[in-house]
């Protein structure tokens, strides 16, 4: 994920929301999700320490929320993080 040197626990994501922009860790994102705003998603990702931009391929494909990431779980390609959650646009 990211480098030899990054961990889950090195990376946080800006998750952009309506009433602002949320900082969350890599970690808390994939464990809860969206919630009941399913088309949230991270427009960036930090290094937890450094503060640094990193790529938003840090975050697994599964776990961006994107439209392309949806896409591909309504298809099969890839699992659902989050099957309680329905993944259309």
């Amino acid at each position: 994920m990211g480098g030899p040197d990054l961990s889950i626990d090195d990376i946080v994501v800006i998750i952009a929301h309506p009433h602002g922009d949320i900082e969350v860790s890599l970690r808390e994102w994939i464990a809860r999700g969206p919630g009941p705003r399913p088309l949230l998603a991270p427009r960036a990702a930090l290094h937890r320490v450094t503060r640094a931009p990193l790529p938003l391929t840090v975050v697994p494909l599964e776990y961006r929320n994107n439209s392309e990431a949806r896409r591909l779980i309504r298809d099969g390609k890839i699992p659902n993080p989050w099957p309680q959650e329905t993944p259309d646009d």
